[in-house]
This record gives C-alpha cells, sequence and structure tokens, in this order.
C-alpha cells in the first residue's frame, strides 16, 4: 500500500488492517461509497494500536493523495474512529500515542521541555525504525518508555522513577525499563544530541551510562541507577548500607576472611513486592524478578520459592517457564493462558529472530484463538500463531525447526492451523500437498518421473485425507513414487524438507499404498493408466511392509498384476493372501 509506504507504517500494522478491511466488506450496514474513509479511519486505529506516532491527519492527507480522484479529500473524524471501534468490537478508541506522553509525563509532574523531549525520542525512533516502536508490549509501555528515557539523558532518572512511571502508564517498572532499553539501543550515539538535552550538555547532569544503571549503588550515595526504587528497598529490607556492602565485598567481618557474600539471597518482602505489583499487568516470571532485583535466577528463584513454601505466592507453568502467582491473586483462565502464551510467543520470536512485525501479528491472533478453542499447552499455541505470522508477513519459518525448540511435533502446528483458520478472522497462508510436493522434489533433486507419480498418486488416493497434515501427505506420496521407481531417498531428509515427522511420513505411504493398490484391483485405476504395476513387481514393496491392511494390500495387487502381466507371483504374496 502506498499510504503505509509514505508513512513509514511497518507491515504487521498493514496486515492487520487488512484483514480488518476484509472484515468490513462483509458488514452489510458498511457504505461503499464511503469506504476509502473507513478504511483510512481503519488504518489510523491499527496505527495507534501499535503505539505508531503517526498523526490522524497525515494518514488522512497520504489516503487523498493515493486516489485517483482528484478531488479526493478524506478526514479522519473522532466519529468515524469510533464507528469504526464498534465494527471490530473494540471497546473505546485506543488514545493517540503522543496523548499518551503528554499525560503520562503529566501525571509524574514532569516539566514540559521533558515531556517535548520525549516526544522527540518517539518521532526520532519510529523514523528509524517503525519495527521498534510497535513492537512493544502495548503504546502506554512505549510512552512510558520514552519518558524514561527523556529523564535518564538529562540525568533525571533518579527523579522520575521507572517504577512511578510503570504505575501512571499501568505497565510495571519492567516494562518500562525495557522499553526505554529498547528505545536507548536504537537512538544510541544519537542520544548525545543537545536535541534530547532540556539544557545543553555542557550544562546539564552527567548522564548515566548503561554500566551506572546497572551497576549504581556500588559505592555511591547518590542513588541513581534506572531501577531506583526497587533496588532502594531492597537494601533497606535487608538493613545494610553502601558501606555495609563495600565491606561485605571486600571480604570484611566474616571470620576466615572469605567473603560475607559469597552466598547470595534476596530479600523476599521485596520480591515479594514485586510479583504483587506486576500482576496482574504482567506475568511475573523469574527473569524479570531478576532483573528487577539486580540478581541472578537462581537468587530470584529461591526467594519466590521460600515464597511459595510460605503459601504467599503460587508457581505456574506459562510455556516453557514458570510464572509466580501471588496468593489470593484475581486469577481469570483465559486472561492466565492469553499471558502465557504471549510471553512463549515473545521467547519463540527471540529464539527464531524472525523480527518484531511477526511478534505482534502474532500476538494479535492469541485472544481470538484462546476464546473459541481449548489450548492445553501454551507453546502450541504460541508455535502456531509465530508460524502464521512469518508466512501472513510475507515470510516463513520452518515448522520442524519451531516444533524442535518445544516438546512436541510439527504435525501439532498443522493442526493448530486448522483451529487458527476457524477462530481467527485472518487470511494465514497454507500450502497444500501438491505445493508441497514440488517443493520436497526440487529441494531434493528428483527426476520428473518421481515428481509426476507423486502427483498422480496424490489424485488417485481416496483414502482418508484428514489423518494427515498437508506435508506428511504430500512426502508420503513422493516417497511411494520414489520406492516404485526404484529412487533411492533418505527418508529422514525427505521427512524433514517436507515439515513432517519421519513416522507420519511412512504411516502416510501406507496408507497412500493401501489405497492404490486397491483401487487398481478394484478397476478404479485402469490397468493401461497404470504406470507402475511392473514396478510393483519388482519394488521393495513387500507384502510384510507395514500393518496386516498394508501387507494384504499390497499382496492383492501383485497377484493381480500378476496375473495380467503372466508372471508368477513370489512366496511371500501367498503366505500373506493364505492367510
Amino acid at each position: 500500500m502506498s499510504v503505509c509506504d509514505k508513512l513509514q507504517i511497518p507491515n504487521n500494522t498493514m496486515q492487520i488492517t487488512l484483514v480488518r478491511l476484509d472484515q468490513l466488506r462483509s458488514e452489510p450496514d458498511v457504505n461503499e461509497d464511503h469506504l476509502d474513509t473507513t478504511a483510512a479511519a481503519s488504518l489510523a486505529l491499527s496505527a495507534r494500536e501499535d503505539g505508531l506516532p503517526v498523526r490522524d491527519e497525515d494518514i488522512a492527507s497520504a489516503w487523498s493523495d493515493a486516489m485517483e480522484a482528484a478531488d479526493a479529500d478524506i478526514s479522519i473524524t473522532s466519529q468515524q474512529l469510533e464507528a469504526v471501534s464498534d465494527y471490530f468490537d473494540i471497546a473505546e478508541v485506543p488514545p493517540h500515542p503522543n496523548s499518551l506522553v503528554q499525560r503520562f509525563g503529566e501525571a509524574v509532574e514532569m516539566p514540559e521541555e521533558l515531556v517535548t523531549v520525549a516526544h522527540r525520542l518517539l518521532q526520532d525512533a519510529f523514523a528509524l525504525d517503525p519495527t521498534v516502536v510497535s513492537g512493544g508490549p502495548s503504546p502506554a509501555a512505549t510512552a512510558g518508555g520514552a519518558l524514561s528515557l527523556a529523564a535518564l539523558v538529562n540525568g533525571l532518572d533518579d527523579t522520575y522513577e521507572q517504577s512511578t512511571l510503570g504505575k501512571v502508564s499501568g505497565t510495571s517498572e519492567v516494562t518500562v525499563r525495557n522499553r526505554c532499553r529498547d528505545l536507548q539501543d536504537l537512538l544510541d550515539d544519537r542520544l548525545a544530541n543537545d536535541r534530547y538535552r532540556v539544557v545543553p550538555a555542557s550544562q546539564a547532569p552527567d548522564r548515566p551510562s548503561d554500566e551506572s544503571q546497572s551497576d549504581a549503588g556500588e559505592g555511591s550515595t547518590t542513588g541513581g541507577e534506572a531501577s531506583g526504587e526497587s533496588r532502594s528497598g531492597t537494601a533497606s529490607a535487608g538493613g545494610a548500607s553502601s558501606a555495609d556492602e563495600a565491606t561485605a565485598a571486600d571480604g570484611a567481618g566474616s571470620a576466615d576472611g572469605a567473603s560475607a557474600s559469597s552466598v547470595e539471597t534476596a530479600d523476599t518482602d521485596a520480591v515479594l513486592d514485586t510479583v504483587q505489583s506486576v500482576y496482574p499487568d504482567e506475568l511475573p516470571t523469574t527473569a524479570n524478578v531478576a532483573e528487577t532485583h539486580d540478581t541472578s535466577e537462581s537468587v530470584a528463584e529461591d526467594a519466590l520459592e521460600s515464597l511459595a513454601d510460605d503459601g504467599e505466592v503460587e508457581r505456574k507453568r506459562a510455556g516453557s517457564v514458570d510464572v509466580w502467582i501471588p496468593a489470593g491473586g484475581d486469577e481469570v483462565g483465559t486472561a492466565l493462558t492469553v499471558d502465557a502464551v504471549e510471553t512463549e510467543i515473545d521467547s519463540l520470536v527471540e529464539e527464531l529472530d524472525i523480527g518484531s512485525s511477526a511478534r505482534l501479528l502474532a500476538r494479535g491472533m492469541v485472544s481470538d484463538a484462546v476464546e473459541d478453542a481449548a489450548v492445553e499447552d501454551a507453546a502450541e499455541l504460541a508455535a502456531t500463531t509465530v508460524v502464521a505470522a512469518a508466512r501472513m508477513s510475507g515470510g516463513g519459518v520452518d515448522i520442524v525447526e519451531v516444533a524442535g525448540r518445544r516438546s512436541f511435533e510439527p504435525r501439532v502446528i498443522a493442526q493448530w492451523l486448522d483451529t487458527l483458520d476457524e477462530t481467527v478472522d485472518a487470511d494465514i497462508p497454507r500450502r497444500d500437498p501438491e505445493d508441497v510436493v514440488e517443493d520436497v522434489a526440487a529441494e531434493l533433486g528428483l527426476s520428473e518421473s518421481v515428481l509426476a507419480e507423486s502427483q498422480r498418486s496424490l489424485d488417485r488416493f481416496d483414502g482418508d485425507a484428514e489423518a494427515y497434515t498437508a506435508a506428511e501427505l504430500a512426502a508420503g506420496a513422493v516417497l511411494f513414487a520414489a520406492t516404485i521407481g526404484q529412487t533411492q531417498v533418505d527418508v529422514d531428509r525427505l521427512a524433514a524438507v517436507a515439515g513432517a515427522e519421519t513416522s507420519y511420513v511412512t504411516s502416510a505411504m501406507h496408507g497412500i499404498v493401501v489405497s492404490l493398490c486397491l483401487a487398481l484391483v478394484r478397476g478404479d485405476i485402469a490397468y493401461e493408466d497404470c504406470d507402475w504395476t511392473t514396478e510393483l513387481l519388482q519394488s521393495e514393496l513387500s507384502p510384510t511392509l507395514g500393518d496386516s491392511e498394508t501387507g494384504r494390500a499390497i499382496a492383492i495387487a501383485k497377484a493381480y498384476t500378476a496375473g495380467r502381466e503372466g508372471q508368477y507371483v513370489d512366496e511371500q504374496t501367498i503366505d500373506v493372501l493364505s492367510e
């Protein structure tokens, strides 16, 4: 879309808008004469949801310019945004990201000059890489991160703490810190520019470095670390001053001269406060608790397990990670499942390195899927949405690799894709068996004859196609064609290329063998039109192959073929037919 290109709107935002427009076209009360205006409002709505600082006026202007009519004039009003939100069952129109920055800044009594810096940071980050901005957990988190970075750049991060910004933004200290870091990493050296200073750099307080954010407090009494509230809270709860910590680090005060801090612990009261403050906006994980308290995950886990033993928190599994739910917390099954799946999506996207646009698109499918389908394993649904999102974004990921990252088979993703098609209003690209056959034959360098027989086998197969995934059925057809054609194929590699498990590929091949052999004997396949009858007698397709049903089908077909061609039937075939 030329509008998205002109305004640097990321692909994932565009894809979500296109899905919504498809949905709108089926609405009987949508006026087609005003479809362009409705479409522009839909794009503005999606941009707000993704936290993109694009003005509604700019979207309307770009849309007008893209229309063929010379007098086209698109405008986006609050009434139109409300109407579109109603169509999509969105409770209320999302506030513009710039409005969030302004509101949160005023809530913490940040001077207008510093709020202006936050606006600049957000706008410049968007200009550099829109996907970093859209890839945040929420627009509120991104706004909080921009304000935090503005304070950090100007040496005021101890005045406008991330914990406070987390509260006013309705997120958490950890979330604000992560978004601040994302923007900081993106802007990098540009942050030294006076453009981001309330006063010139020569007159401003020293800008904290990355090291000072993580190590502040050691040998310092200023408390200037980025997460000042949680760290100072931990220190006071433990009763240790900066001088005490320095003494412990030097090994003084211990009977044998060893370091008194050789066994590190975390204050359980402070850890409990963190869990309670984060939940339910986020799932408290061992990793983010450890990060909040600037300690190792093993130390954080010890403190969390101690709290669990005391009944203060409950340990639950969310995909591949542990989460800690405060005792008495209002746990809503669906909400917890959504959080668990989204946590797993974040982990998979990072492991697979497939980009923030796919991450956001995958997250967008979760709530609908969880509402309409039973989710027993968060990792399965997460992996499926990641595969679907990658395909919708014009890319692709290997299903076998994705499944291999977790403890389930590739066919689980294929089956979940069927469920997503039914529960999520999105056009997820799917491959049918014929497409897979062509890809596999090309990847393995198979002959035209094997490719052609594979395609014919699929066309003639009249068994239970729903018992197999597209990849399994396609690979089974290729294995059958290669076997009767006496072409050597590594079954494991064939399965991997197709995106299936080896055992299911051989099972699909057996199903194809039974179907084709019985169709031949019944006359459904004309003997003269069957290219593999002679090869069947000479191939490795033995009556002892597979289960009894497969063996009998091969035996019957061999006997039938031998009779037609005036050849003898081998003893193995006779034995099977005599049973």
